[in-house]
Parts: structure tokens; C-alpha cells; sequence
């Protein structure tokens, strides 16, 4: 060797030992795979190069690149036949990887190898003062890649740390977001809401992953419930939320979908029209019970499989703290409805007769069972004046708190017309026009109106649409007492006619509202009148307060085994 030659050997082997310690004072990857690129260009005047490395699978991903279009970047190759040194891409065996690398003016390829190990390969093309690769370059090249191997060995060691620490810090952010979001919730247990869940929950994913659309639907009774809306419109929303077609779509999502702007499922190309990038279903166990939809991130990063398990964990857990709070409100407005039903229960028993007046010569009773909490039954029975006694019985339509609103202006209205000397047919005829301007038109009363004469010894009666009272005499005859009009509240300015009976020692008054005719057995057979008329007749000797009660057992032994389907209400008269 001349020393010429040996001077150039050691330069090299200079050069070679200076690159290593470039390459080996850091652990960056990227700076690594620069320097291993840049040198040799540098060294041999190239102008183009790149660098694969390994992702698996013989699959090699382009990592660097200089003087080659950017639009190669992270382009994956399969290699099956890497060579084992340097190599010219016109000697390997004819290959897609091959074939675009040459396209792309590489010329050479030169694997790194590490302990047998493929981890990546080099690229370049030709030299820009022409020639071909020398034998002196080919060694140059494989010493270089040897030398580098250890770097880029210890560059992925660190990129993959990194990544597993990156990946580490955000599942303890996600944790934490967790932790912060239960807090929140445990520390306002009592007064939990779903709106207030349901906007933690929103807040939480738009700061974790940094995104400015969000929207958050509810199932409820088959439908889809807008819970929350941040960033899109409301009419976006609704073509997707009224649309049973594209509710049932969203029902049968099972798992999360990052929508890709091709879907042909409707609603969700409905949804990705509308900017939304992802959607995830919100289960508790198999059933469905809401979506978390969800537009691009702020930085434009694309989802990825962390993020959305994360959000079907966030999305899972938090409907468990949904449904609680829906539970609570459920509850909390459960006992404010009994609240107001005990009240109404105070109001409705005030307005019902504590006890009946003490008439001489008579006997009065009258009971009332309703089949709620609050009825729409009403029964009256007061003195007028010392020659005359007031009986009514009447049947608001419905059950429960507004019934009972209905009946107490019923009651007043009776009660302020009483003393303003008209007939009992303009009585009516007044509360029929107070009814009908003061409810709505669904609502109505069945009304019946008597006046005891214990002077004259007569009653006399309005009906109006109410079950007709009958009136038994002595000798077992019996006869209804209908005369009168429509039910109150039907149409205003009604005329109503009047009926008087005269009373002998023995007869007896018995008015009842549907509820006693209509009350049904086991087998839906109703009470109906025939067995009342039976049951008067066969106990027409007992006190008004025995007939009373006998005729409530009765009903009650026939419909036994049966809810109590609507209020029984009766009032018993006897002339003694």
C-alpha cells in the first residue's frame, strides 16, 4: 500500500470514527438518521437519500428523506429479500419496493443491521459529479452503516420509552380526569342532576382532546334526547335526532366509529356532514343509552385507539352517574308529587262534609273512598235554613291534584249561590257557565242537586248527567231521579228542568256516583244498577248509616281481588 493510500485509510477510518461519536451522543432518533443521511452525501456528493426503518413484519417505513418528494414520508414498504450489504437497485430482484425507490432516483440501498436484525435501510442516489459507486465507496457506505447500527438501535430503544412514556402521562391525565370528574359527582351526590353530569362530562373530553364540537344525545323511550350541543346547529342536529330511520342507526352502533367522510350508514354521514369526526355509544352493560359525537381535534391529529377507548370508558362510566341522577330527579320529583297530593288530599277532604247535619225525622249519612290519594268525587249535605237542607253529589272527570282543583271550585261556586234566593235549576245553570268558562274543554262535571223540604215533607231535585238517585218508598216501589240537563261544563247558557217528590215515613234517598255502579269483578262484570235496586230493596229496613255501609261492603265483596278502579262515593236519606 502506498502511503498515499494509507494516509486516505486513515482518514476515513477518521472520518468513520468522528461520525461515531456524533452518532452516539445522542438518542434522538431523528438526529441520528439526519446525521447518517447528511455524512455520506456530504462525503460523496450526493444529491438524494433516505432512510427505512423497521416497523415489522418485513414492513419498513420511510422515516427521513433528502432531495426526494416529502410525499414519501412514513410511506410503508414490504421487503422480503433485503440484501446483506450494499447493494445496486438494478442488481436485486425486480420488487415493488425496489421499483419505487428507483423511480425516485435511489440507486444504492445499504441495510443496518444489528445482531441479525433488520433495522432499516439506507438509501441514495447518484453521485452529482457522476460515476459509479467504487468498491473504496461500497466499503465506506457498509462500514457506516454498521457504525450507525448501535445508534439507531439505541435511537428507537429511546423513541419507543419515550412513546410508552408519552402514552403513560396521558392515561394519568385520564385517570386523573376521572378522579376529578368523581370528586366533582361524590361531592354534590344530594343535589346530582343529569345536566350537570352531562355537561362535566362534555367539558372533560373537549379539554382532554382539545376538540370545539361535542355533542351528547340520550336515549329515552326509543328516542334520541339532545342532551348537549356545543359548536353545531340545531337544525344539523334534529335531521339526525327526528328521523326515526336515522335514530334507529344510531341505536344499533355497538361500537365507537371515527367517521371517514364515505359512510353509508345516513346518519352518521349526516353527522360527518356536520362536522363530526368520531362517535361513541354510551352503554351500561348490552343497552344502549346515548352517543358522544365529537368534531376534529384543534390541532387537526387524527384519533387514535387510546383516545377512544378512553372516551368509551369516560362515556360508559359516566352514564352509570346519568342514570343516578336521573334516579335522583325521579325521586325528588316523586316526592314533591306526593307532596302536593297530600295537599291536595287536606284540600279535598275539607271541602267533603265532616259530618252530616242532625235533620228531625231523618237520617243522613254519607261516605267517600277514593281510589287515589285524590279523588273526583264530591258529595255535600248542609243546613239552608230551618225549613231546608242541601244534598249534592257529583263526579269531576279525571283523577289526582287537577280534580280535585276542579272540585274545590265546584264546591265554592255551589256554596256562594246558595244563599242568593234563585231555583235549583238556575243554580245550575249558573255553575254550568262557571265550569265551562273556567276549565278546559276536556274537563266536566256530573252534578245532582237536592233540596229536603222537612216542612212540606218534599225533595227537589236537578240532575245534571249524574247516575240517577233513586228514591225507594215504603211499599217497595223505587223510582229514578233524572230530571235536569247535560253535564256541567259542556256548553254554556244550558237550561235545566226540576223535579219535586213528596216523602213519606219509610222512604228512602240512596245517591252514589259510578263508581259503586261501576266497579268490576274478576270476571269484568260490572255492579251495575239491578244490583243496587236488589240490595236497597232487600235492606230497605235498615238505618240510613247500616244501608250506607252494607251497600259499600257489598260493592267491595263483589269487585274483591280487583283494583279499585274509581272512587266510591254514596249518600243515604231515610224518612223515619
Amino acid at each position: 500500500m502506498s502511503d498515499a493510500d494509507s494516509d486516505l485509510k486513515k482518514y476515513e477510518l477518521q472520518a468513520l470514527f468522528d461520525l461515531s461519536k456524533a452518532l452516539n451522543s445522542s438518542l434522538n432518533l431523528r438526529t441520528i438518521l439526519d446525521t447518517l443521511l447528511l455524512t455520506p452525501m456530504g462525503k460523496l456528493l450526493i444529491g438524494k437519500g433516505v432512510v427505512l426503518i423497521a416497523k415489522g413484519q418485513k414492513k419498513f417505513g420511510i422515516e427521513t428523506l433528502k432531495g426526494i418528494n416529502r410525499a414519501l414520508t412514513e410511506t410503508v414498504l414490504q421487503i422480503e429479500d433485503l440484501p446483506e450489504g450494499p447493494c445496486l437497485i438494478s442488481e436485486l430482484p425486480s420488487s415493488n419496493w425496489g421499483t419505487l425507490l428507483a423511480q425516485n432516483g435511489i440507486e444504492i440501498v445499504i441495510p443496518i443491521l444489528h445482531n441479525n436484525l433488520e433495522l432499516g435501510v439506507l438509501g441514495f442516489g447518484k453521485k452529482s459529479l457522476g460515476g459509479a459507486f467504487t468498491d473504496s465507496d461500497l466499503d465506506y457506505l457498509h462500514s457506516l452503516s454498521n457504525i450507525a447500527a448501535t445508534a439507531v438501535q439505541n435511537g428507537l430503544i429511546f423513541k419507543e420509552l419515550h412513546e410508552t412514556n408519552r402514552k403513560l402521562e396521558k392515561k394519568i391525565q385520564e385517570l386523573n380526569t376521572l378522579s376529578e370528574i368523581e370528586k366533582e359527582l361524590n361531592s354534590t351526590l344530594s343535589t346530582l342532576r343529569t345536566d350537570k353530569v352531562v355537561n362535566l362530562l362534555a367539558y372533560s373530553i373537549m379539554g382532554e382532546l382539545m376538540v370545539n364540537k361535542c355533542l351528547i344525545c340520550l336515549a329515552e323511550n326509543g328516542q334520541l334526547e339532545m342532551s348537549l350541543n356545543r359548536g353545531l346547529s340545531p337544525e344539523e342536529v334534529t335531521r339526525v335526532t327526528n328521523d326515526p330511520q336515522h335514530v334507529a342507526e344510531i341505536y344499533g352502533l355497538s361500537q365507537p366509529v371515527i367517521l371517514q367522510g364515505t359512510e353509508k350508514n345516513e346518519a352518521l354521514s349526516l353527522l360527518s356532514q356536520a362536522g363530526i369526526a368520531v362517535i361513541v355509544p354510551m352503554r351500561i352493560e348490552t343497552e344502549f343509552k346515548g352517543v358522544i359525537a365529537l368534531g376534529e381535534k384543534i390541532t387537526q391529529a387524527p384519533f387514535v385507539n387510546d383516545e377512544i377507548d378512553f372516551l368509551s370508558m369516560l362515556g360508559n362510566w359516566s352514564m352509570i352517574s346519568i342514570e343516578t341522577a336521573r334516579l335522583i330527579e325521579q325521586e325528588v320529583e316523586k316526592k314533591k308529587l306526593e307532596q302536593e297530593l297530600h295537599i291536595a288530599s287536606e284540600i279535598q277532604r275539607q271541602l267533603l262534609p265532616e259530618k252530616c247535619p242532625a235533620i228531625k225525622g231523618y237520617q243522613v249519612a254519607g261516605s267517600n273512598h277514593p281510589s287515589l290519594q285524590v279523588g273526583g268525587d264530591y258529595y255535600d249535605c248542609f243546613k239552608l235554613n230551618d225549613d231546608e237542607y242541601i244534598f249534592c253529589i257529583a263526579d269531576v272527570s279525571g283523577k289526582g291534584a287537577p280534580a280535585a282543583l276542579l272540585m274545590s271550585n265546584l264546591q265554592a261556586s255551589l256554596h256562594s249561590l246558595m244563599d242568593t234566593g234563585l231555583t235549583l235549576s238556575q243554580i245550575t245553570a249558573r255553575i254550568n257557565n262557571i265550569i265551562y268558562r273556567n276549565t278546559p274543554s276536556d274537563k266536566f262535571i256530573t252534578f245532582f242537586l237536592g233540596l229536603l223540604n222537612v216542612c212540606d215533607q218534599s225533595f227537589s231535585s236537578v240532575n245534571a248527567g249524574h247516575n240517577p238517585p233513586y228514591l225507594f218508598h215504603a211499599d217497595g216501589r223505587f223510582e229514578p231521579l233524572e230530571e235536569g240537563g247535560l253535564i256541567l261544563g259542556m256548553m254554556p247558557d244550558v237550561a235545566f228542568d226540576s223535579e219535586t217528590k213528596a216523602l213519606k215515613s219509610g222512604d228512602c234517598i240512596v245517591m252514589f256516583t259510578d263508581g259503586v255502579s261501576e266497579a268490576m269483578n274478576q270476571d269484568e262484570e260490572e255492579f251495575g244498577e239491578p244490583r243496587i235496586e236488589k240490595h236497597v230493596l232487600e235492606n230497605r229496613s235498615a238505618s240510613a248509616a247500616e244501608l250506607l255501609e252494607s251497600l259499600t261492603q257489598a260493592v267491595g265483596e263483589f269487585s274483591s281481588g280487583c283494583p279499585q278502579a274509581d272512587d266510591i262515593t254514596v249518600v243515604t236519606l231515610k224518612v223515619e
